[in-house]
């Protein structure tokens, strides 16, 4: 017969629900339903405006560029979500024990520190990015409304506010923050610092060198050709340049030639285009070249830039736990 004392005993003595994983949720709980709340409000937000517009059918430039402010202001919201998500939340998840002190008596439990990293890691990162990944997806259905739809589908910032490209920036910022507020003592500094850490690096990686990560298609153009060359679709356009007789590319002469106004050429005189053409292949140049993304390499590109992301996100959780294995309590 087991006795009263003995039997509160083994009650105290066990688990708690789930072990580890419950307790990182309750101590990030408020945390993640407070971001999950603000993605779950937009999300409502942006399927009632779809189910609006869809009803109301606009047809006029003036009712249709209404929607369409309205729609940027919805979408421009994912502008700002994967840095504040990843930077910001990401540095209170260690940052705020680091600074109190209380990640001492967490690892005076009987958990190690690397099951205690990675499951409060898990238990921030999986979720947010997941409803991330949903916002943005839930934005590109959107979008394929008519009249709505985006003018060039990779240019900025249709391409980083639409479909898997928000939730691999926002991973990009946890691969910032979390490790920020280890590294850095005082939360409000660790913050700061991840905050414009990874706005600059969104910015360069995710704005400004994006066009870079897959091949450019290109249209040669020979320059005795009268014809324009269309291109198919909606790309976008990168970079324009010249090219010699071996295909190789090189810079253009200063060619100068007479201005002439349209209607004005005498019989006899010579057309400036000639004189440009002629100058041109003195130089050994005998086409342009027009280099451009084609839209069907929006996949490519995202999936390029979703592994740079990742990998920059596991490059910094990793030195998070490096620190946490190594930091004396």
């Amino acid at each position: 017969m087991i006795t009263e004392p003995m039997a509160q005993v083994r009650r105290l003595s066990g688990r708690a629900p789930g072990g580890m994983w419950w307790v990182a949720w309750r101590q990030h709980r408020f945390l993640l339903t407070m971001c999950l709340g603000v993605l779950a409000a937009l999300s409502m937000a942006m399927l009632v405006f779809r189910l609006i517009y869809d009803a109301a059918q606009p047809s006029t430039g003036f009712i249709l560029g209404e929607y369409n402010r309205i729609w940027l202001l919805l979408r421009l919201s994912l502008l700002v979500l994967p840095v504040a998500f990843g930077a910001l939340a990401g540095s209170v998840v260690f940052g705020q024990e680091w600074e109190r002190g209380t990640h001492v008596f967490a690892l005076s439990q009987s958990v190690g520190r690397t099951r205690w990293y990675w499951t409060k890691c898990a238990v921030v990162v999986a979720p947010l990015t997941l409803a991330v990944l949903g916002l943005g997806l839930l934005a590109q259905w959107v979008v394929t409304a008519p009249g709505l739809e985006a003018r060039i589908p990779m240019q900025i910032p249709d391409f980083q506010l639409l479909g898997a490209v928000p939730a691999a920036l926002t991973l990009l910022a946890f691969g910032i923050g979390l490790p920020a507020g280890l590294l850095i003592r005082s939360l409000a500094a660790a913050m700061s610092l991840a905050f414009v850490a990874a706005t600059v690096l969104t910015l360069t990686l995710g704005y400004g060198l994006y066009t870079d990560l897959v091949p450019h298609d290109r249209i040669v153009t020979p320059l005795a050709s009268e014809e324009f060359v269309e291109i198919p679709g909606m790309p976008l356009f990168g970079d324009y340049g010249y090219l010699d007789a071996a295909g190789h590319e090189a810079l253009p002469p200063a060619c100068h030639v007479e201005a002439v106004a349209v209607g004005t050429l005498h019989p006899g005189s010579v057309d400036p285009n000639v004189q440009w053409r002629e100058c041109m292949a003195h130089a050994g140049i005998v086409s342009t070249y027009t280099g451009y993304i084609d839209d069907d390499r929006r996949g490519q590109l995202t999936l390029v830039l979703s592994g740079i992301c990742a990998a920059v996100a596991a490059a910094g959780l990793t030195l998070g736990w490096i620190r946490v294995r190594r930091r004396v309590l």
